[in-house]
């Protein structure tokens, strides 16, 4: 079985102080975000209790950045560490499948026109998981979401705010198990 972790992250403004209320509210709003998607990208989704190897014993896998701040920062690096691979691989495919010749400069930039025609389904692919990133859009291989900005990745400083100030946060690991084929 194919999957993917997630970590969610979402403001404590939002949550209750009552430790117990907190992770089952947290746990909520993460349900909102997944169950549209359920059985189109992920045939199921559950609380990770050990998202790239850490170690998590809280309820519903929720990280409350005021009782733990170092699991919440280290699952908060792995899962900036898999968001970065992800944009990685996507833009390595992309790459890889650009015709040159398509290529050309405008000032100092490079701009390659792709033209979603369907002769090349892995730079579409990978050009529309682009888009859908800069868009905000959920995708269950984006390892990291900020669900307040509805985006996985946001302004340099809020990932700055967030690590500075884990407190302020709480962080929800979540296993997605993919479709097959």
């Amino acid at each position: 079985m194919k999957y993917n972790y997630l970590a969610v992250i979402i403001p404590a403004k939002w949550l209750p102080q009552n430790t117990e209320q907190a992770h089952a509210q947290a746990w909520a709003a993460v349900t909102q975000l997944l169950l549209p998607n359920l059985g189109e990208l992920y045939s199921r989704f559950y609380p990770a209790n050990r998202p790239w190897g850490q170690d998590i014993s809280a309820p519903y896998s929720v990280v409350l950045g005021r009782e733990d701040p170092v699991t919440f920062l280290n699952v908060l690096y792995q899962a900036k560490q898999r968001r970065d691979d992800a944009v990685a691989f996507h833009s390595v495919g992309m790459l890889s499948n650009i015709n040159l010749d398509q290529t050309k400069r405008i000032g100092d930039t490079l701009v390659c026109l792709v033209t979603p025609d369907g002769s090349n389904k892995a730079l579409e692919a990978h050009s529309v998981w682009h888009l859908a990133m800069m868009e905000g859009i959920f995708l269950p291989d984006c390892g990291l979401y900020y669900l307040e900005h509805k985006k996985a990745i946001p302004d340099p400083e809020l990932e700055k705010a967030v690590s500075a100030c884990p407190a302020g946060y709480a962080l929800c690991a979540v296993t997605l198990e993919m479709m097959e084929g």
